[in-house]
């Protein structure tokens, strides 16, 4: 009973596929992109992650033809971000129980390293850190406005930046049932914010979504003129930490990018996987070349770094 429903899923999966194709050959659209699957999901659709070594051979026609494929074809890509597991590998792999405990899987320099770095913005800085979760967040006033103008702080600031969301969409997550699922991570300065919270005194933070035990972190800024060094991994990474520890979340996603300072920081590679169904032939052709050896590449770093995990990971396919 298990195989043919797993059968019938993946008949669907296909069935789902070959009709995003249709629609995008029939309207002249450039691709069908499909983001954030799971290794079973992209393997309906595509090919197994399999890692063959990638030899091109330019005068070889067969090779041509042969790397074209078939026209029909979803092309997978598996790339890379970096994950954070509530997995103490000195006790079972069970949660961790506190923040010093996860430091124990560092080597003695990076714990201090990291003990230093924590200091400097907690005690010399007297930066205060809060975690604003669910409907505690519309208690106070003003801190959604707060939450948006950092978001829009590092929008404004960097030259990639792009403002894909607005004040009013903050305001629709706030009065939905969706705001059950919303965590800000806010930072003040303890020696001139008030003794009560304060949406006025926060300076920086998190946008964060926390659902199904996984910590979604997604948008982080700090208002011009508050800039302090390693407030950003003290915000994004450390507190963060510690409250999926406290509150026995299984895993934190940072988001893309970042992954030489993430991985310092105890985060593993995780595969992350897509498919994408290109409609003109010569540049699918060229994406799928592309494609493979971006793959061998990748699964070569992972392996290698995973071997190197703080956390003793070993996952490579999910």
């Amino acid at each position: 009973m298990k195989n043919s429903t797993s059968q019938t899923i993946t008949e669907l999966r296909r069935l789902i596929g070959d009709f995003l194709r249709q629609i995008a050959v029939s309207n002249n659209l450039s691709s069908v992109n499909i983001n954030f699957m799971t290794n079973e999901e992209a393997t309906s659709l595509s090919k197994e992650l399999k890692f063959p070594k990638v030899t091109v051979e330019i005068e070889n026609e067969g090779y041509k033809e042969k790397l074209k494929g078939n026209s029909n074809e979803y092309l997978r890509r598996t790339s890379i971000q970096y994950h954070w597991l509530n997995q103490n590998p000195k006790n079972n792999n069970e949660p961790f129980q506190s923040f010093d405990e996860y430091l124990e899987c560092f080597k003695s320099k990076r714990r201090i390293t990291i003990r230093r770095e924590r200091r400097r913005i907690l005690d010399d800085e007297k930066i205060r850190i809060d975690a604003i979760i669910g409907t505690d967040i519309l208690k106070h006033y003003g801190l959604i406005e707060r939450m948006f103008a950092i978001y829009k702080a590092t929008v404004d600031k960097m030259y990639y930046g792009r403002q894909y969301l607005t004040l009013d969409f903050f305001k629709m997550l706030s009065k939905s049932d969706f705001c059950n699922n919303l965590c800000f991570i806010c930072a003040r300065n303890a020696s001139t914010c008030s003794t009560t919270f304060r949406a006025d005194d926060v300076f920086a933070g998190t946008f964060n979504i926390v659902k199904d035990g996984v910590f979604y972190g997604r948008y982080w800024g700090v208002l011009p003129g508050h800039e302090i060094n390693s407030l950003h991994f003290e915000v994004c990474y450390w507190s963060a930490i510690e409250y999926c520890i406290k509150n026995g979340l299984t895993r934190m996603e940072p988001g893309a990018g970042g992954g030489e300072y993430k991985w310092a920081r105890g985060f593993d590679p995780a595969m992350i996987h897509s498919v994408h169904y290109i409609t003109h032939p010569t540049l699918r052709a060229a994406i799928r070349q592309f494609l493979d050896f971006e793959t061998e590449s990748l699964v070569d770093s992972t392996e290698y770094l995973l071997k190197k995990s703080v956390t003793g990971s070993k996952n490579l396919s999910e």
